[in-house]
């Protein structure tokens, strides 16, 4: 086995939502597990491959997971028990990669946000909110990080449009 446990676990409000009704939990892994990430990379759900810090996010299960090489930071459970659950399939997952290494081609390439100012000269900045964040900023952000689509914008749902076309370019 690839993975056998964690060495600790740490369960509390994540810091980015204070006062959050759910739990993030912090598992101390007993080994590096970073040779596997560009496999992870290259099989997960919603990857993104970090230079630094050294790490990958991804989705697993239905919970945001950041893989760091001697642990992983989870979220949003409700309870120690679910936490407790989800690290076995976490560890079935990894180990499931590990024996499956030869037949996987590994993903190398590292996540590249793009400016969010680039982004946001090509949006209408009308702030209409019709896209659902407050400013055509948040917006852009959002484009950035890849949370969202161009087409998220009514604006740019027209594929005659220029900057749309522009975005869609640039985001590619």
């Amino acid at each position: 086995m690839f993975i056998e446990g964690f060495t600790s676990l740490s369960l509390g409000t994540p810091g980015c939502h204070p006062g959050a009704a759910f739990y993030g939990a912090d598992f101390r892994l007993k080994r590096d597990v970073s040779e596997l990430f560009p496999y992870i990379n290259a099989e997960a759900d919603k990857p993104a491959y970090h230079e630094d810090p050294h790490s990958v996010q991804f989705m697993l299960h239905g919970f945001k997971c950041a893989l760091y090489p001697d642990h992983l930071k989870a979220v949003a459970f409700e309870t120690r028990e679910e936490a407790l659950e989800f690290f076995e399939k976490f560890s079935d997952f990894l180990n499931d990669l590990y024996a499956r290494k030869e037949d996987i081609v590994p993903n190398y390439k590292k996540f590249q946000p793009i400016p969010v100012f680039p982004i946001f000269k090509l949006l209408p900045r009308t702030n209409c909110r019709a896209c659902g964040f407050a400013t055509c900023m948040a917006f852009a952000a959002a484009l950035s990080k890849g949370e969202i689509a161009v087409d998220g914008c009514p604006d740019l749902k027209d594929a005659s449009n220029d900057n749309a076309r522009e975005l869609r370019s640039m985001l590619s």
